[in-house]
């Protein structure tokens, strides 16, 4: 008798477990196609949260629930400088990123520890652009790309801002588009062709796609040893002419599109490093970031590092 209930248990699990995984089955998302007959990522999405690449110090969970996750952003907020870009005030962003249904305190979810694992030359390269950020202000090429509008963004690996910051997708057959409202904004995924010589390299890297499924993947290689660095908020991401940033993005319903991205770099990090979060459709529009035109931050930037630097001096 005990037996014979066993085996009843059992098959009703079993009844309950293919119930589950068939009504998952039906309510999984349906992506739209372009007229090729591929996953349709076009129109206007953007980013709009404070989680930083790295996990702040003392957060220990990636994922956290609702009031974790305000008081994960509160912290973030209070560290933010007096002084800062204007963006930064008016967009006045309040809430981590949301992956998912998820909210994540940091975009890097391997290793688990949210952290980039640099190797010690890796580790020494990205202190010596954080200090060289902070104090080398002789001439415009000793500032970040950034600065100089010479990168944005949306080269690989995709990053985030706390500011709202959208991009444009656009599809063709051969490839895929990504303009960014930033500095150098378009970015192209080339879907055919042959990657350029060896010799040939540039801040961006060369992206080759292919679909796997309903996910873009791309693969950037070719990437310039002039300035080994990405711009983001905490510890400066580094690169190298033997990067490779391999990325995939699938779009998960009609208002998210889901970004992953892992970076390989024997002689930078000791294993590859894994990030990813969500973009959220967005009405647009998208504006022209004129970064050239009246670009007198960056004069300003040098006056300022030049008259800090003989204080400092004096003193």
């Amino acid at each position: 008798m005990r037996r014979l209930r066993l085996v009843a248990l059992v098959l009703a699990a079993g009844v309950a477990a293919s119930t589950a995984v068939v009504a998952q089955q039906a309510a999984r998302y349906t992506v739209p196609r372009t007229e090729h007959g591929r996953p349709d990522f076009q129109g206007f999405w953007a980013t709009a949260f404070l989680t930083l690449l790295e996990r702040p110090p003392g957060v220990e969970t990636l994922v956290v629930d609702a009031e974790q996750a305000k008081a994960v952003a509160a912290a973030i907020r209070a560290r933010t400088p007096k002084v800062i870009d204007p963006d930064v005030q008016l967009d006045d962003i309040r809430q981590l990123a949301k992956v998912k249904g998820q909210f994540r305190t940091s975009i890097i979810v391997d290793p688990p520890d949210g952290k980039m694992p640099f190797t010690k030359a890796g580790l020494d390269l990205s202190d010596a652009v954080d200090r060289a950020f902070s104090d080398d202000f002789d001439g415009p090429e000793q500032r970040p790309l950034t600065e100089r509008c010479l990168e944005n963004v949306g080269f690989a690996p995709m990053r985030a801002l706390p500011v709202l910051l959208p991009r444009q997708i656009v599809q063709t057959r051969d490839d895929v588009a990504i303009m960014v409202e930033d500095a150098v904004g378009l970015r192209l995924i080339h879907l055919t062709g042959q990657p350029p010589p060896e010799r040939v390299r540039t801040v961006e890297g060369y992206s080759a796609g292919h679909w796997e499924g309903d996910t873009l993947v791309a693969e950037t290689t070719h990437l310039r040893a002039g300035y080994p660095a990405r711009d983001v908020l905490g510890r400066t991401l580094v690169l190298s002419p033997k990067t490779k940033i391999t990325e995939r993005f699938t779009r998960v319903s009609d208002t998210e599109l889901f970004y992953r991205f892992t970076v390989e770099d024997r002689d930078l990090y000791t294993q590859p490093w894994t990030g990813e979060f969500s973009l959220t459709r967005y009405d647009g529009p998208l504006f022209e970031y004129a970064c050239h035109e009246g670009n007198y931050s960056l004069p300003n930037i040098l006056r300022g590092g030049q008259a800090e630097a003989a204080k400092k001096v004096k003193k």
